[in-house]
């Protein structure tokens, strides 16, 4: 993608995504996973808590893109990396980085323990940002500003 069509294109792709995560997050879902590659380039890392980089050695990743695009030749694989953020920059940003240059078990073990880490129980900081979260704090000011009003109500009644 050109940096003009990525420019142009970002923000609703961003928004698209942003609405899809926010009916994930009503319906209760406690872990979401975007698979976004120009995360930190549309600046939506700002958004996602913890970011996850799949992180692999520049030779490898040229080598597993020309296999798996058997018609690519290195020239091409190598531009397609280099117009992305290189991935140890990814890795120097992220909260979480998954090691991918072994085998699939390797990677499926390493995905299994961030999946663990991903699943557990909330700090207070998170549980307030959850949805859970939101919906006791609305509740918590909806009751509180019906009582006042009753009681405010009361008050001026026997005044």
């Amino acid at each position: 993608m050109s940096l003009r069509c990525f420019r142009l294109l970002a923000p609703y792709i961003a928004r698209g995504i942003f609405w899809e995560v926010l009916k994930l997050w009503v319906k209760g879902y406690k872990v979401i996973v975007l698979d976004v590659p120009l995360l930190f380039e549309a600046k939506m890392d700002k958004f996602t808590k913890p970011v996850i980089v799949v992180w692999v050695d520049p030779e490898t990743q040229i080598q597993r893109l020309l296999a798996r695009d058997k018609s690519a030749e290195e020239e091409d694989a190598r531009n397609r990396i280099n117009a992305q953020m290189p991935l140890d920059v990814k890795r120097g940003k992220a909260d979480i980085v998954i090691d991918n240059t072994g085998s699939f078990d390797d990677l499926s073990q390493h995905f299994q323990k961030v999946y663990v880490e991903v699943s557990k129980p909330l700090t207070w900081a998170e549980f307030w940002r959850s949805r859970h979260g939101v919906f006791t704090i609305l509740a918590s000011v909806t009751s509180g500003v019906v009582l006042f009003i009753k009681a405010f109500s009361n008050h001026t009644n026997t005044l």
